[in-house]
């Protein structure tokens, strides 16, 4: 089963619309295609594909057609599993992007600059946020983790301390309190860490990095979100060695 997300699908103008429902209707063949034979095909410009593709949350063409293909060559692996291995995989693929690239780079200066990080996180994500500060530790970095949002924050405020937020949906109350606290005592500085993009604890935050997992919740408990929090610790790591890396150099 291939899915797409109404909301990313509602963007589509006219004549994307018409390149998505010829790519529906021909997945057997268009693996074979050329982002300008496609265009072709559908008397549409390759500007056009590519911004189709954008909008439905991918790179390009090609990364497109990886998806396609593995959607019907993978199914049967149980669906949850084979979806959370190809969600990662599309998105180790965007964080290789010069935007992502980017993104990383401004964070990794901010975790350069701080005498010390603090983690906060509550739920899942907080045994992340404890995950993270020990990871750190480990690699050299001074940091602790808050999963009590009533937790006093060492050294609060001053200029030199950094908080790294986890939270998959961006919207918990105990978190946006906490940030809103932080931001009281500037000039905090703050990543945040969520699933999407446009979330309070996002435009709360100095950076803020994003996974775009499709969102999942428990059958057993509806209030209880499952999304896969599998790059929440690619995040994680891959600031810890990039912070790492740029300290040697500079040695």
């Amino acid at each position: 089963m291939i899915d797409f997300l109404p909301e990313q699908v509602r963007t589509l103008n006219e004549l994307e619309t018409a390149t998505f429902n010829f790519i529906l209707s021909n997945l057997s063949s268009i693996d074979k295609m050329s982002v300008r034979q496609l265009a072709q095909a559908v008397h549409v410009s390759t500007a056009t594909v590519m911004r189709m593709t954008r909008k439905l949350g991918f790179e390009g063409w090609v990364e497109l057609k990886y998806y396609l293909k593995n959607q019907n060559q993978l199914t049967e692996i149980p669906v949850n599993y084979y979806e959370n291995l190809l969600q990662l995989d599309l998105f180790l693929r965007k964080i290789t992007s010069k935007e992502a690239g980017r993104k990383l780079e401004e964070a990794v200066k901010l975790i350069r600059e701080a005498r010390y990080i603090i983690f906060i996180g509550v739920g899942s994500s907080g045994a992340l946020a404890e995950y993270g500060a020990r990871y750190f530790t480990n690699i050299g970095l001074e940091s602790y983790a808050i999963s009590d949002p009533y937790q006093a924050v060492k050294g609060k405020g001053a200029p030199d301390v950094l908080s790294i937020v986890l939270s998959a949906s961006g919207e918990t109350d105990k978190i946006i309190e906490r940030v809103v606290k932080l931001r009281e005592e500037a000039p905090a500085k703050i990543i945040s860490i969520t699933n999407h993009p446009e979330t309070t604890l996002s435009k709360l935050s100095n950076i803020n990095l994003t996974y775009g997992f499709q969102t999942e919740y428990s059958a057993y408990d509806p209030l209880e979100n499952l999304t896969s929090q599998l790059p929440v610790i690619a995040f994680i790591e891959i600031l810890a060695h990039q912070a790492m890396e740029k300290a040697d150099k500079c040695n």
